[in-house]
């Protein structure tokens, strides 16, 4: 993949309401991201994700942009919620998984290595269709809004390494940073789709 945009399944032509709503989520997941949005079982498997890519990479500044870039994607999710939440009918009860409150606090008998991996199946189905264009089976609000978000937040935090970096790295380096910081942001919101209960029967292959 060449681009950002094309490791999110394409450019969507952000027009009249659209931008609205892009504007929107951008902004609520920023803020969230500024706060303790994830549940105590996600902020463990985020942390656990840093630290496997900081054993993996010869530097440890991409596992930073990779922790960052998988919460603003988790978070991109949230603001999904907030906003069908916020235009859903009265008695809606939201998109938290069963065992939201337990994880925050961190209940005393789970075990110490409980985790997210049961989630994999999950998480891969959703990115898939995210990187597949067909985002429509996957996301709460009309699916140009979303990639268009995941778009925007993608194109900001490679804008963030885009002063110190970009005259360092050749056009392929360059792009492989790009479809890096793509990845982590679609597995984030995936990471929250799959931890809410969506979970996508794999897309059916073309005969």
């Amino acid at each position: 993949m060449s681009s950002a945009r094309a490791a999110v399944g394409g450019v969507v032509d952000e027009a009249g309401e659209v931008v609205e709503a892009v504007d929107d989520l951008c902004f609520t997941a920023r803020a969230l991201a500024q706060t303790h949005p994830m549940t105590e079982a996600a902020h463990r498997y985020r942390q656990r994700c840093h630290q496997t890519e900081r054993a993996r990479q010869p530097v440890t500044e991409p596992a930073d942009w990779a922790s960052t870039a998988l919460l603003v994607g988790y978070c991109l999710r949230r603001a999904e919620e907030q906003r069908v939440e916020s235009e859903a009918e009265p008695g809606w009860t939201g998109a938290e998984p069963a065992d939201a409150e337990e994880q925050r606090a961190g209940s005393e008998a789970e075990p110490a290595d409980a985790g997210l991996d049961h989630l994999a199946p999950a998480m891969a189905a959703v990115a898939e269709s995210l990187r597949a264009g067909e985002a429509g089976r996957v996301t709460l609000l009309a699916p140009a809004v979303t990639i268009a978000a995941l778009d925007r937040v993608i194109a900001t935090e490679l804008d963030k390494r885009r002063e110190h970096l970009r005259e360092q790295l050749d056009d392929r380096q360059w792009s492989e940073l790009e479809d890096y910081i793509a990845w982590w942001s679609v597995h984030g919101y995936a990471l929250r789709a799959a931890e809410t209960g969506l979970s996508p029967a794999p897309a059916a292959e073309s005969p």
